[in-house]
């Protein structure tokens, strides 16, 4: 072995003391810099992950570490902590960090378009999130003291003070308060109080619990205010490094809200409380959760449209809850849901008692919620909207009334399947009971569901206890936003209001929805009515129909409802009046606001018959506008002749409320024209004026009616007319006719008439006639007409106006030279009579033909007569003739008829006479008799003789034989004859149709 020489040695220790040395030096240089080297190693590991940073190392040694630490913008840092203390240990492989203590750390993070975001951090998250720690790795026992988290989002900012506890990867307690938070987005919006919340695991469970107050709150179709949520759940923690979540779990939560709104449904002093508590298995991705769970609402008062409830209540369970992960989210369960409320409400309407449960499995995952529910539902209620009853009422209106009033409804079984839709079925009937007896029955058609896909087939019928009988089908019944629509067809039998015995059939669609319904008929509606009730003034047999104008028939809006259309095939009749009405249209619009009732009618080509036993008009075409406000009709309608002019005006108004009214009619100045207007196209009751009448008319009446009656008048007014007669031509007709009633028609006494000539047979002249009008019945008195150089006055004349009835009457005649007449008539030449008569005769005319049941006439002074014997048929004579003059006077022997009666026929064709008289009576088979008895002489043109031989004379060979009746043969012959007057006047007629008159009425 070789000795090291001293002076390397020396040399080695020198060197050695100086490695030494150095060491010593740099490592208390390093000692005395070790602050600045952790800062330098901290900020620059940052760095190089683009971070920038500050710190502020207050402590280092070798087991702990104590800073102050920003990260970010120094102005607005995204992190900063007061303090923050690492406490680790040296490892061979490194440093092992034991625990991190972050005192009063502020950390800004947000949150927009779904991602988080933490500013200066991202870099640093993003590379722990890619290389998460091995397993089995401990992570650093980590503790928050007084954190702040401000997170902004795109709703707003949330601020998070609170303490946390991390210890082996798990979240082991969590105190933290969200200060008052205001936050809105698309379709919500919520301000809260300031909520806490705390968390806590233990033996790998995690337990949670939120209160958080709310002073207003809205989620999609649902609003809150004023209220409280409180949530508490226990279950297996969540863990990242083996994702499984085995366990029991279960939750509570409760909800108390001052005003809760969904779908415009509102909950007062709303309590919700729901329980779970069931199991989870699997793992986080695939989850599935099975258990019970349990809902209780209650709430003081509830607002439902235009419905409200009290002291509402519903309880749910389900003892099968399942929510599985695997393949999407998907919930189901077999719940049973008890429901009910105090008291509901809706308008008028009020339920106490109801009482709803269902029963049945649901289920909800993304495609929707299907749900397969058997559910029933009890009640009691009452509707007050009608009213109570009136003594006004008719019993169905009464009965109906009653019903409403109180009732017990019961719908023992309903179906509710959910799936692409919702289909209601209704198993058993629901059946509505009134207290006072009847029943409304809701029933399925068959199998077919009352609501849903292929169904809404429903019948809805009431019976029984005096209801109005009502069949409703319903085809179709759909649900829309805010309410539903139904389909079908509704007949009803039924007396309301002024209707007695009314019957509608409708057909069309009614939707409901947001607070009011519109029905749109598929066709026109079908009306009638036995009668409209206005007292005595009744509108009776009333029909016809009304149909849709474009849009809805009838809408209706709460108390509010209009109805449009147009009425067609309208038939009524007005027997207070006697007069029907009949086809034509109506533009029809009535509405309703605030009660106040308003409609307005224009009335086209309606048809107005007149209904008396004599028809008083003819038919006339109506047209005009009707209104109603107030209470009170008004009208104002034209009528004119069926394709004619307008021949009248009628005004109406009538005050529902007092139940008066009048209608008034004036037909104007009617100008009569020959190829013109003429009476008979007026009114039957002109069959007398023959065509052409030529002059003016005018009527002005009017109807008044009242509870108790009605009442009319009117005046007929002729300032001149000429027209045609039976008798001939009439040439100055004047007069005012005033009529006391115009149904029936009647005319007060001493009403006068007056005519400057009549051109017939005898021309009159001067005609002066009081008459009235009574039963249909002109009553003619105190009438007289200059004729023949004397008068013809009227004792009595009755002028039926009732067809078929017969005119009787009583005339004087005074001083009338019957030769004109005679001579004028048809049988002119066959009778020559040259006499002036005075007397009295009494008639009856029916059907063309007259009677005559007395009259007598006798001759005021000496004339002549002369008849041909053919005019006189069945002519038997008695009585005296003596000669004059030479020839011997010739007794007739008893059996000398034939001879006698030629003497009769020869001393009637040429008789002077100084006393006539006859009596004339109609016989049983029609034929007139005339009873003459005539005293005078035989005054031929040629002077005549009998010329007998002695042995005529003895022999009576003059028997039998026709002798000229000798010239100046005294006569004193009771004659008795008989006149076919019925031909005669046939005859008469003719002749009038041959000479100008139109055909008139007898």
């Amino acid at each position: 072995m070789t000795d090291t020489p001293p002076s390397r040695t020396r040399a080695l220790r020198l060197i050695l003391a100086l490695v030494g040395i150095g060491l010593v030096l740099v490592a208390t240089l390093g000692w005395l810099n070790r602050r600045t080297l952790a800062r330098e190693a901290l900020t620059g590991w940052l760095k190089s992950r683009g971070i920038a940073s500050e710190a502020t190392v207050e402590a280092i040694g070798p087991t702990a570490f104590t800073a102050r630490m920003r990260i970010g913008d120094p102005r607005r840092p995204d992190f900063l902590a007061e303090r923050v203390e690492v406490r680790y240990r040296p490892r061979l492989s490194g440093i092992e960090v034991l625990s991190v203590t972050l005192r009063k750390p502020v950390l800004r993070a947000s949150y927009r378009g779904g991602k988080l975001g933490m500013g200066a951090l991202d870099p640093l998250v993003q590379e722990f999130l890619s290389r998460p720690p091995p397993p089995g790795a401990k992570l650093p026992r980590v503790q928050v003291d007084g954190g702040v988290l401000m997170l902004t989002s795109d709703y707003g900012l949330v601020r998070v003070t609170g303490d946390a506890l991390i210890d082996d990867s798990q979240l082991k307690t969590l105190n933290a308060v969200v200060a008052p938070t205001r936050l809105s987005g698309s379709g919500f919006a919520v301000a809260t109080g300031a909520a806490t919340v705390r968390t806590a695991t233990r033996s790998g469970r995690f337990e949670l619990s939120l209160s958080a107050p709310f002073a207003s709150g809205a989620f999609g179709g649902v609003a809150a205010q004023g209220g409280q949520l409180t949530l508490g759940a226990q279950l297996p923690y969540p863990s990242l490094q083996a994702p499984r979540a085995d366990g029991p779990v279960t939750a509570n939560l409760h909800i108390v809200s001052r005003r809760l709104v969904a779908s415009g449904r509102e909950l007062e002093s709303a309590d919700l409380t729901a329980t779970f508590n069931g199991q989870a298995a699997g793992w986080i991705p695939d989850l599935a959760v099975t258990g019970r769970a349990t809902a209780t609402l209650g709430a003081g008062a509830g607002r439902f449209g235009g419905g409200a409830a009290r002291a509402i209540r519903a309880d749910l369970a389900a003892s099968d809850l399942r929510w599985t992960r695997k393949g999407g989210d998907r919930i189901a369960a077999t719940v049973r849901l008890i429901g009910g409320a105090e008291t509901a409400t809706a308008g008028d309407l009020r339920l106490s008692a109801l009482t709803l449960t269902a029963a049945g499995p649901m289920a909800a995952d993304a495609r929707g919620v299907t749900a397969d529910l058997t559910a029933s539902a009890l009640g009691r209620g009452g509707w007050t909207g009608l009213g109570a009853p009136t003594a006004t009422d008719t019993a169905e209106v009464a009965a109906v009334r009653r019903a409403a009033r109180a009732f017990r409804i019961t719908a023992p079984a309903l179906s509710v399947k959910v799936g692409d839709g919702v289909t209601v079925g209704l198993p058993q009937p629901a059946v509505l009971v009134p207290d006072r007896g009847g029943a409304v029955r809701l029933s399925a058609r068959g199998t077919s569901p009352v609501y849903g896909a292929g169904g809404g087939e429903f019948r809805l019928t009431a019976s029984g206890g005096g209801l109005p009988g009502l069949d409703a089908d319903v085809t179709r019944l759909t649900l829309i936003v805010g309410g539903a629509e139904i389909a079908g067809r509704l007949r009803a039998h039924a007396s309301a209001g002024l209707v007695a015995g009314g019957d509608v059939d409708a057909s069309g669609r009614l939707r409901i929805a947001d607070g009011g319904l519109a029905f749109t008929a598929d066709r026109c509606v079908m009306l009638k009515a036995d009668r409209l009730e206005f007292g005595a003034n009744d509108i009776e047999a009333l029909s016809g129909r009304i149909c849709a104008a474009g849009g809805p028939l009838f809408t209706a809006r709460g108390a509010n409802w209009t109805l449009k259309g147009r009425a067609e095939a309208v038939t009524a009749a007005a027997p207070f009046a006697e007069v029907q009405v009949d086809g034509g249209g109506v533009r029809l619009e009535a509405s309703s606001r605030g009660g106040q009732l308003k409609a307005r009618a224009r009335v086209a080509g309606a048809r107005l018959r007149d209904t008396a036993a004599a028809t008083r008009f003819s038919p006339l075409i109506l047209g005009g506008d009707v209104t109603f406000a107030d209470y009170l009709w008004k009208a104002d309608l034209s009528a004119r002749r069926p394709g004619g002019q307008v021949i009248g005006r009628a005004e109406l108004a009538h005050d529902t409320g007092l139940g008066i009214g009048l209608v008034v009619l004036d037909t104007g100045v009617l100008n009569l024209a020959e190829g013109g207007l003429q009476p008979l196209d007026l009114s039957p009751l002109a069959a007398a004026i023959g065509s052409p009448a030529v002059g003016s008319v005018r009527f002005r009446g009017r109807f008044d009616w009242a509870k108790q009656g009605a009442s009319s008048s009117g005046t007929l007014s002729i300032p001149g007319l000429d027209l045609q007669s039976a008798a001939g031509p009439v040439k100055g007709l004047r007069g005012e006719l005033a009529f006391t009633s115009l149904a029936p028609l009647v005319a007060a006494p001493g009403q006068e008439l007056d005519i400057e000539s009549i051109a017939g047979v005898v021309p009159l002249t001067a005609l002066h006639a009081r008459f009235e009008l009574a039963d249909n019945l002109l009553k003619i008195e105190g009438g007289q007409a200059l004729v023949g150089g004397g008068r013809i006055r009227v004792e009595k004349l009755e002028y039926p106006l009732t067809p078929g009835a017969p005119t009787r009457g009583v005339l004087f005649v005074d001083g009338v030279q019957l030769h004109d007449l005679v001579e004028a008539s048809p049988f002119g030449d066959k009778v020559d009579l040259d006499a002036k008569v005075s007397g009295r005769i009494a008639f009856e005319s029916s059907d063309g033909k007259v009677r005559v049941s007395e009259g007598e006439l006798i001759a005021d002074q000496p004339g002549r007569i002369s008849i041909d014997r053919t005019a006189l048929t069945g002519v038997q004579a008695d009585g005296a003739v003596t000669t004059t003059g030479g020839d011997p006077a010739v007794a007739a022997p008893a059996n000398a008829n034939d001879t006698f009666t030629d003497f009769a026929y020869q001393a009637m064709e040429h008789l002077a006479f100084d006393k006539l008289e006859a009596t004339v009576a109609s016989r049983a088979d029609g034929r007139l008799g005339v009873l003459f008895h005539i005293v005078g002489r035989h005054d031929p043109p040629t002077k005549q003789r009998i010329r007998l031989t002695v042995m005529d004379l003895i022999q009576k060979r003059f028997l039998g034989r026709k002798l000229p009746l000798p010239s100046g043969t005294g006569v004193n012959l009771t004659l008795d004859t008989t006149l076919n007057l019925d031909d005669l006047l046939a005859d008469y007629a003719e002749y009038r149709r041959l000479h100008g008159s139109a055909p008139v009425q007898p």
